[in-house]
């Protein structure tokens, strides 16, 4: 069956499949150049349906991932979001006013009224909002399936990595902000593939939200800088980080006593930035950082322990925003009891099209395949790129040169300690770059560090890179590396690094804690990439490339040669392998 799903809101996200199989996947924000677009993703669908070769009338099914669709921006409509951009509308503005004063705390009950009220307004708009465009695109006969939130998150992951059976029973683990009112689900798994849904929380008791709150108070954009608190995390001072966690963190949510694969929070975790506000103002911004990520460690860890328990169950997956955290997926992994840990990548809502699809596929019983890697975006060949470079006259603004050899060229620069910005064939799925979509810099020269930070992405200056490691390597570079248990070919988890790899990578590491976030590359998953590298190792014996997104700070990952040359030109970049062809600064 072919079929095309559908993540609208948040990080619109739309995959297509055929038979269990995902072929492609691709972001609204990779159309628009927008980060975490909520507009409806038109532009990805006409796309993905050319890059695999679909018209619109060869889709048989349309699955929308959620229960709950809302319009696009929906979040800038709700009462209790404060500090996001307002509603235009001259009635929430007053209900927000009177939410805050007296009245609202004397009769809190008639604004809850107004918020559903609202919600249920926004859900019929969106769901007729969903109906309108997709009949624009083309569709006439309608089959559309609705597949819940969670279930997305926990299908994403399972059938990314194994076929419907597995040796050994598994559980699986889905925590985010929030998703048709639930911010966790917890499912067993047999050995038969039997699924059984152990646990849910409501979403007013979601680590995701208080950690998307905490990102606010700090001064940072929520469900976009997350990474940036967990990367200051480092930095704050452990004796005061614990005890700010003991004191303001800790309180607030817990396990639940009476079923501890759910979660339990003082008040409603909407208001944690309320709460902040009243109660850590003079606190070190880092040290406030650094009691987040105590708490989210400690909190997970414990709750998938008690998973661990309930079902003896060995294998363990993970999926939802929060495990976007990759010091808390290191955490995860060092849990002795897991045989295998499977870690979703880039596991926020835009994985939830991938869960969707697979799901449907499951239901239909067509055996579904495991995904070979995640190059699944959009692809230009060496015809479409000439074009480009000739219609926009690159080649009266730069140097354009054309290499047979492109990965020996781009090797030889990086040899000689220059920066390339790399758009090669198919784009990467999801939030990292896995080479495709790469700026690539010698990782022992910290003077790449410095220049691709000040000079070309812009970013706050405690932010580490990532290193791409030839497989060959990983065991020299990280530690405790075990693939057995926990791969790392997607730069979703941390590593201690050796005294190897702070020398031959000191570019690449987290400088507050030494830990690296690698992507281990086979040769059979990325053979140009790895190329590329190994050339790179031949003449400098380090076996690895310091790798971040080809994007500029506030923009996501680069998905066309339009967005790679607008990035180009307005960075310190100096050089651009797109495809075959290199561009160079005069």
């Amino acid at each position: 069956m072919k079929v095309l799903s559908i993540q609208t809101g948040h990080n619109a996200t739309v995959a297509l499949c055929n038979k269990g199989e995902i072929l492609g996947v691709l972001g609204q924000e990779k159309c628009d150049n927008i980060k975490n677009s909520s507009a409806f993703p038109s532009e990805a669908i006409k796309l993905l349906l050319k890059e695999v070769s679909w018209k619109i009338s060869d889709i048989e099914k349309i699955i929308v991932c959620g229960e709950n669709v809302y319009p696009p921006n929906a979040f800038n409509y709700y009462l209790d979001n404060k500090g996001r951009k307002k509603d235009p509308s001259l009635f929430i503005a007053l209900a927000r006013l009177l939410k805050n004063s007296f009245f609202g705390k004397v009769f809190p009950s008639f604004f809850e009224w107004l918020r559903l009220k609202r919600r249920r307004k926004l859900l019929r708009n969106g769901k007729k909002y969903l109906i309108e465009k997709i009949k624009e695109l083309g569709f006439k006969d309608l089959d559309i399936m609705h597949v819940e939130h969670h279930l997305c998150h926990a299908r994403s992951v399972f059938h990314s990595f194994v076929n419907p059976k597995v040796s050994e029973d598994s559980i699986i683990f889905t925590l985010d902000s929030a998703g048709d009112n639930t911010c966790s689900s917890v499912t067993f798994v047999n050995k038969k593939g039997e699924w059984t849904k152990l646990a849910e929380t409501p979403l007013h008791s979601s680590l995701g939200t208080i950690y998307s709150e905490t990102t606010r108070f700090l001064g940072m954009k929520p469900l976009e800088h997350e990474y940036k608190v967990m990367g200051l995390a480092a930095y704050s001072k452990p004796k005061y980080a614990y005890k700010l966690y003991k004191s303001l963190f800790e309180p607030v949510i817990k396990l639940n006593e009476e079923n501890n694969l759910t979660f339990k929070s003082k008040f409603n975790s909407q208001n944690f930035y309320d709460y902040l506000v009243e109660n850590a103002i003079g606190e070190r911004f880092d040290n406030i950082a650094g009691a987040l990520q105590i708490l989210t460690e400690k909190i997970v860890c414990k709750w998938i322990e008690n998973g661990l328990k309930i079902t003896s169950a060995k294998n363990v997956f993970v999926s939802g925003g929060v495990f976007m955290n990759v010091k808390l997926n290191q955490k995860i992994s060092e849990n002795k009891d897991i045989h295998k840990l499977f870690l979703m990548p880039s596991c926020g809502d835009e994985s939830n099209p991938i869960g969707a699809c697979y799901y449907n596929a499951f239901q239909s019983g067509e055996k579904t395949k495991p995904l070979k890697n995640l190059y699944l975006g959009i692809s230009y060949n060496k015809d479409e790129i000439y074009k480009f470079i000739i219609k926009n006259k690159i080649d009266e603004k730069f140097d354009v040169n054309e290499y047979e050899d492109i990965e020996k060229k781009t090797s030889d620069l990086l040899i000689n300690k220059e920066i390339v910005a790399r758009f090669y064939s198919r784009g990467e799925w999801g939030a990292r770059s896995l080479g495709n979509r790469a700026i690539l810099a010698h990782p022992s020269y910290m003077e790449s560090f410095y220049m691709v930070n000040d000079f070309i992405k812009s970013r706050d200056f405690w932010m580490p890179f990532a290193p791409t490691i030839l497989d060959k390597y990983a065991f020299k570079y990280l530690q405790n590396y075990n693939p057995q248990k926990l791969e790392a070919p997607h730069m979703i988890s941390t590593f201690k690094a050796t005294e190897k790899a702070i020398k031959d990578l000191r570019g690449a590491l987290h400088q507050g804690d030494h830990t690296l976030r690698p992507q281990v590359l086979e040769k059979s998953i990325n053979p140009s990439y790895y190329k590329i590298i190994n050339l790179f190792e031949n003449e400098t014996g380090v076996g690895g490339l310091m790798n971040t997104s080809f994007n500029l700070h506030g923009y996501p990952l680069v998905s066309s040669p339009k967005q790679a040359l607008l990035t180009f030109e307005n960075s310190g970049l100096k050089y651009l392998s797109l495809g075959n062809f290199l561009l160079s600064k005069k």
